[in-house]
């Protein structure tokens, strides 16, 4: 092997290395993505849950903020003249590419 052949060869390894570590990074993100979109989901159905045993005449809207997971959480609550109430609760947390949100509008009987 000549020093080309072998110069070569680890320029071909290094790309090979930049690409793999490139896509642990993200699939990484995306995992962290994802748990966050989990949670968030799991914060907006507590809430429900929460409102709903409470009754109509208990729930009311309100924000929450988790400074220690940069989450905050705003739900307002409408009750209906058919016997439902209508509850929007949306997410919102800071991520690696800047801010996202997930919004839920449900009802539950009175």
């Amino acid at each position: 092997m000549t020093v080309v052949e072998v110069l070569v060869a680890l320029m071909l390894v290094s790309i090979g290395l930049l690409g793999m570590a490139g896509s642990t990074t993200l699939a990484l993100r995306t995992a962290h993505d994802a748990t966050q979109r989990r949670a968030s989901m799991h914060r907006i159905v507590s809430r429900h849950s929460q409102l709903a045993a409470s009754g109509c005449a208990g729930a009311r809207s309100g924000t929450a903020i988790d400074s220690a997971r940069d989450v905050t959480e705003a739900w307002y609550v409408t009750v209906q003249s058919n016997g439902f109430a209508l509850v929007t609760d949306s997410v919102r947390w800071m991520g690696a590419r800047g801010p996202h949100s997930f919004v839920l509008t449900t009802a539950f009987p009175c």
